[in-house]
């Protein structure tokens, strides 16, 4: 593996493979901890509804308007899932931008992360 470098070299090598891991590592632990924080909340177009959605998508807050009383159940129905996928989609935004910012959205492991999110152009 080190055929025809010096000792010298080989150590920087190694030390530049271990100072490469650290970063990563680092990068990684700085990702988790913004993950660890990341919502997003939505509105639907005629502010009836209002959804917050946590980092794996999942619903923590809904708030309905008393208007919304005036409405047929069905289409209260439709609007929060719909705000739902929007604050989905906002959530997806911000963990981009949490992965380019820490180890790099164009990396395996930030294409990995990001499999998981909604970009919007999925079919309805």
């Amino acid at each position: 593996m080190f055929d025809g470098i010096s000792w010298d070299d080989a150590d920087r090598t190694i030390d530049d493979w271990q100072a490469g891991f650290e970063r990563r590592a680092a990068q990684a632990r700085e990702l988790a901890g913004r993950m660890e924080a990341i919502t997003a909340t939505a509105c639907s177009r005629d502010r009836l509804v209002e959804v917050t959605v946590g980092r794996s998508g999942e619903l923590t807050d809904l708030r309905l308007d008393e208007e919304i009383r005036q409405q047929p159940a069905a289409r209260t129905a439709r609007e929060i899932l719909a705000t739902i996928a929007t604050a989905r989609v906002a959530l997806a935004g911000k963990v981009r931008e949490a992965v380019e910012d820490t180890i790099g959205a164009e990396s395996e492991t930030g294409r990995a992360v990001l499999k998981g999110y909604p970009t919007g152009d999925e079919p309805a």
